[in-house]
């Protein structure tokens, strides 16, 4: 998943930079399509964590490091569904109706209201730079794992939880 929110970034970033074209709108639809997927799967995603925890921290980790790696992965859970549904509310709000995949119609969360569609657009951006700096945060814990604290954090994260025994 880590992957696909990456890709998003991307297709996202690209789409801001291009002017308003029908190439913009075909990979605004790609964009916007992946968002409604990854939420989807963000769904799935945590009903599989709850019913299987995540591991213990390494040995030795002190509590606050991991009430800061419970915050913020929580954050994460957070951003994973309020960054496609606030990119959803922005594209229900405009008068552009969207399609899922070239295909089916995008529902409507609302209609269509440039207010609302402003506030969602920017609410929908800060939201990326905080899921930014938090991914940079994230990065830099699981490397000072790995290369100074010289545990299995980052083999755990790599390999999706499971231990390297």
């Amino acid at each position: 998943m880590a992957l696909l929110f990456a890709l998003q970034l991307l297709l996202g970033w690209i789409a801001e930079q291009m002017a308003r074209s029908p190439a913009k709108i075909e990979l605004m639809t790609g964009h916007k399509s992946l968002g409604i997927s990854l939420l989807v799967l963000t769904v799935f995603r945590l009903s599989w964590r709850w019913r299987h925890p995540a591991p213990p921290g390494p040995e030795g980790s002190r509590s606050c490091q991991l009430r800061l790696s419970r915050l913020s992965h929580g954050l994460l859970y957070v951003l994973m569904f309020a960054l496609p549904l606030s990119g959803w509310l922005s594209a229900s709000t405009s008068i552009v109706p969207s399609k899922l995949w070239w295909i089916l119609p995008l529902p409507r969360l609302a209609a269509p209201d440039p207010g609302l569609h402003e506030w969602a657009e920017t609410t929908h951006s800060l939201l990326i730079w905080v899921l930014v700096g938090l991914l940079a945060v994230h990065v830099a814990a699981a490397l000072k794992h790995h290369f100074i604290e010289r545990n299995d954090v980052l083999l755990r994260m790599w390999n999706g939880g499971q231990n390297n025994d």
